[in-house]
């Protein structure tokens, strides 16, 4: 960590970092949104108090904010401290007195309870030639003055720990200097970006209440740079904090505990379906066509597959199994087993995972361990998760119909319980994917009998992870997440999102090196930017690639040999740090990655070429 800096805090309470002044938008009203819509301003308070303080790690200022009309007990404190030792500016909320605002006092009152605190407002970045730098999924960059709107709408409501910020920070660089802001409690944050066509833009923090109140403090960390850092710059001083608080863990770590994460690179992946069935309750349901609601794909049929795979001369390969369970695909979990009978049953599911093992591929199932459907077996409305008002919540979209979510605190019992009887059943695993705990946003639940906060949701889930990392199965989920890297190996994919302003890997240039993403590799597929095809952005980042589980012919073929360019990189730089990535022409189309070990990559999106330069 740099220890040379120069920050320092105004009279007017604005931050002065290497001779420029960042001020936070006047223009914004920092607040205090209760769930009925009515919003506390700061600002009413009828007593604020501002005094400068110092300690033994810097020096800063405190506000204290009490004497609010109808809230006669309501009272809490900003801090605002500059860290002498690394020039790091912490914004810190500390809830004196929030008891009024909480769930269960308001429930009590009949008044409305807090919703989220809006705190603080955001930096100013309006000078031309400056941008954001957004981890929205995969990642972006939002130039200031961007003609189109971007954040009007993000996944989750912009909670962090899902995929609307794979990782818990955001920067904005200029021509002058730029910043990153860390937000420490993660788990209980979310954030909101606001730019209108033609900009300007701004990014602001949301803490969220946990299990119904504000209990503890939180803090939103600013780490400026000098004039002339840019994102890659914001990406390694991330990886940086993250080394030193000890949340990553590497390929190579894990490869040391796991062989089978060694195996996996070089791997195409292929995604397979077994068993469709569309229930009436689900939002998928066709009514006009009910036949189109089922289908029915063997084991037997993907047994036969991998073979002429291998004698095509694919020699590594991971088989990812949809619909495998007799329910059919996201049905009755976590009550999945038996494997279905219609497509093979237990037989023809061993003589699938046998053959591939025969042929040294790998093998993994899809599984689910939070959406918790309402006729599945076993299901008791007491193992959901119950949110701090005491209501389940309810959801009949997928292909199960009506569900809630199962309490993370319960799921590694199912998955110990399910994952036990298809080791028993000589069922090879090598590889699992667990749905949507790395995309979804994090829950929490006031059950008394397994109450767990949002930070506990992070562990029980982890807790899935490692318990199939101790049995040799690489653990897999939907995309990726901070919270996760430490456990999790590979995913389905972390692509981009939608109406992205423009693409840049951020979450490769911070933990390329802990975590293998697949891509898509054709163009207009989900996640993939326009103009772009999955196969360079595989490239460029040094991730997997999909085979195309349907492919025939010139297409398979073309598929196949995509796939050994990849899996030849793969094997030079998948454990390897991505340390820079550049835009090489004004039109963007033209990039280059750069991985630790010499590496480069030069992709051209515009002529769908690419040159990749090893070391000597």
């Amino acid at each position: 960590m740099r220890n040379e800096h120069d920050v320092t805090l105004t009279p007017e309470a604005f931050v002065k970092a290497y001779g420029k002044t960042w001020r936070f938008d006047e223009a914004y009203r920092p607040c205090i949104k209760l769930c009925s819509g009515e919003e506390i301003p700061f600002e009413s308070a009828g007593s604020i108090k501002r005094t400068p303080f110092k300690s033994g790690l810097g020096a800063g200022e405190s506000i204290c904010y009490s004497g609010f009309a109808g809230y006669e007990k309501l009272s809490f404190e900003t801090r605002i401290l500059v860290n002498d030792t690394t020039g790091f500016v912490d914004c810190t909320f500390v809830p004196i007195d929030m008891t009024e605002l909480s769930q269960k006092e308001a429930a009590e009152k009949g008044r409305p309870a807090l919703k989220e605190i809006c705190w603080p407002a955001p930096l100013v970045a309006d000078q031309t030639g400056s941008y954001a730098v957004l981890n929205t999924m995969q990642g972006q960059l939002l130039p200031t003055d961007w003609p189109q709107v971007v954040g009007e709408k993000l996944p989750f409501d912009g909670q962090m720990g899902s995929e609307s910020a794979y990782m818990p920070w955001w920067g904005e660089i200029t021509p002058q200097g730029g910043y990153l802001c860390y937000v420490r409690q993660s788990w209980d944050s979310a954030y909101t970006i606001n730019h209108p066509a033609g900009g300007p833009t701004r990014v602001a923090l949301r803490h969220l209440p946990s299990m119904g109140e504000v209990g503890y403090a939180r803090t939103a960390t600013y780490c400026f740079v000098p004039a002339g850092s840019d994102y890659v710059t914001l990406c390694k001083l991330y990886r940086e904090i993250a080394d030193e608080e000890g949340r990553p863990r590497t390929l190579r770590e894990k490869a040391a505990q796991n062989p089978n994460v060694e195996k996996l690179i070089g791997c195409c992946v292929m995604h397979v379906e077994g068993k469709s069935h569309v229930t009436p309750g689900s939002a998928y349901y066709n009514k006009e066509n009910p036949e189109k609601n089922d289908k029915l794909v063997p084991f037997s049929h993907w047994t036969e597959r991998v073979k002429r795979l291998k004698e095509m001369g694919v020699d590594q390969l991971y088989l990812h199994l949809d619909g495998w369970g007799q329910p059919g695909y996201d049905n009755q979990h976590p009550d999945y087993l038996p494997p279905c009978k219609e497509a093979g049953g237990w037989e023809g599911l061993k003589e699938l995972s046998d053959t591939m093992q025969e042929l040294g591929y790998m093998f993994g199932v899809h599984d689910q361990y939070r959406d918790y459907y309402l006729d599945a077996p076993t299901y008791d409305p007491d193992n959901a998760a119950m949110s701090a008002d005491g209501t389940l919540f309810s959801l009949a979209r997928w292909a199960g119909g009506p569900q809630n979510y199962l309490c993370a605190s319960q799921a590694l019992d199912y998955v110990r319980r399910n994952f036990e009887q298809l080791f028993a059943a000589g069922i090879h695993l090598e590889g699992t994917y667990l749905d949507v705990f790395t995309c979804n946003e994090l829950d929490e639940c006031i059950n008394p009998r397994h109450p767990m906060t949002r930070r506990e949701c992070i562990d029980a889930r982890n807790r899935c992870f490692h318990y199939l990392t101790a049995h040799g199965v690489a653990p897999s989920s939907e995309e990726v997440n901070d919270w996760a890297v430490g456990a999790q190996v590979f995913c389905h994919w972390a692509p981009y999102i939608s109406g992205c302003a423009i693409p840049v890997p951020l979450y490769n240039l911070v933990y390329h090196d802990c975590v293998i993403i697949p891509w898509m590799m054709p163009a207009g597929t989900w996640g993939i930017p326009e103009g772009t095809t999955g196969f360079l952005h595989a490239l460029l980042n040094g991730g997997m690639g999909y085979m195309g589980e349907y492919l025939e012919g010139e297409e398979l073929q073309e598929n196949i040999r995509q796939w050994q360019v990849i899996r030849e990189l793969q094997k030079h730089v998948a454990m390897e740090k991505m340390i820079n990535h550049e835009f090489l022409n004004d039109e963007r189309t033209l990039q280059r990655s750069t991985f630790a070990d010499g590496t480069k990559v030069t992709v051209n999106f515009a002529e769908n070429t690419y040159e990749i330069s090893y070391p000597a």
